[in-house]
């Protein structure tokens, strides 16, 4: 059955390719990714992930730690490479330590994974009698890591410019109308922040002259929930847009939050600009704006 590799299918496979403790398939029909027992890799609408396994994973890392600039840390991975045991999560706390480099990570891990991903699309495509498509990546995320940090808000340093970014977001609200229409929208907006919560966390996009470019918010909601979060504060100033960074933001903030047990991620005030590519990252649109399950497989 011939299928289109979408953002989202695509971002499912790559998910379950990192899980080595099941086997997973494609059902093309719809879409979704589930256990190989659970569906016969003999049906016509399903078919068998891309192999990686551990040797995989070893020698992506080889290939990061190789390319390093930074000496210290580049040392440190290496000695975590040939200690022979525990490497993958010997190498996972010592890259912690480093939050800008551990971003570069993520993008990395998930590029190398995206070619071998594409490889095994082509080939279905082959098979198909279609043309192969370009394995040709979009070089943005790598100009984007040469040029910003993205790290975990810090409240002492980060507290006041992610304040005064709001203001400008509310600011520019209150322009996108005459009078007081435009007032209206901006009290809206204000009104409707969950920013002003104490337990909020998220993360900051900041130049590497330490100029603060963006940021992407959440908090628990309700206030006792541990596994659904709700967007309290997603922009970039005006500067930096353009540059692919709420993209970023976006991604680095699902990884982390599926690494910390988080299910539901819900989204209101959403720009439309936006929604093309939360859609792109597995939010649906329902009628209190946009929610992700970051367990969800299909």
């Amino acid at each position: 059955m011939v299928f289109d590799l979408t953002d989202s299918i695509a971002q499912r496979i790559v998910f379950a390719m990192e899980n080595q403790e099941a086997d997973f398939v494609l059902d093309a029909r719809s879409g979704s990714v589930v256990p190989a027992e659970e569906k016969s890799a003999d049906e016509e609408t399903v078919y068998t992930l891309p192999p990686w396994d551990s040797h995989d994973g070893y020698r992506v890392l080889e290939s990061f730690v190789s390319g390093l600039h930074a000496q210290k840390a580049k040392q440190e991975l290496k000695n975590v490479l040939i200690a022979g045991r525990g490497v993958f999560r010997n190498f996972k706390a010592v890259i912690k330590q480093y939050p800008e480099m551990e971003r570069k990570w993520h993008f990395y891990k998930e590029k190398q994974m995206r070619f071998r991903l594409m490889e095994w699309y082509n080939a279905l495509r082959e098979s198909w009698g279609l043309e192969v498509l370009s394995e040709d990546f979009d070089d943005s995320d790598d100009l984007i890591e040469e040029d910003f940090v993205f790290r975990a808000y810090n409240p002492a340093q980060d507290k006041d410019c992610v304040a005064l970014g709001a203001d400008a977001v509310f600011a520019e609200y209150e322009k996108s109308a005459e009078g007081e229409l435009g007032q209206a929208f901006a009290e809206l907006f204000a009104r409707s922040d969950f920013g002003t919560t104490e337990d909020a966390y998220g993360f900051v996009c900041r130049t590497l002259t330490d100029d603060f470019a963006g940021c992407l918010m959440v908090s628990p909601f309700p206030s006792c929930a541990k596994k659904t979060v709700i967007m309290t504060r997603f922009f970039v100033n005006q500067n930096y847009r353009g540059l692919g960074i709420a993209r970023a933001l976006l991604s680095f903030c699902l990884s982390q939050l599926r690494e910390h047990g988080v299910r539901w991620f819900i989204m209101v005030r959403v720009p439309q600009i936006l929604e093309p590519t939360l859609i792109r990252f597995g939010f649906e649109k329902n009628d209190a704006g946009f929610v992700a399950d970051l367990n969800k497989e299909s």
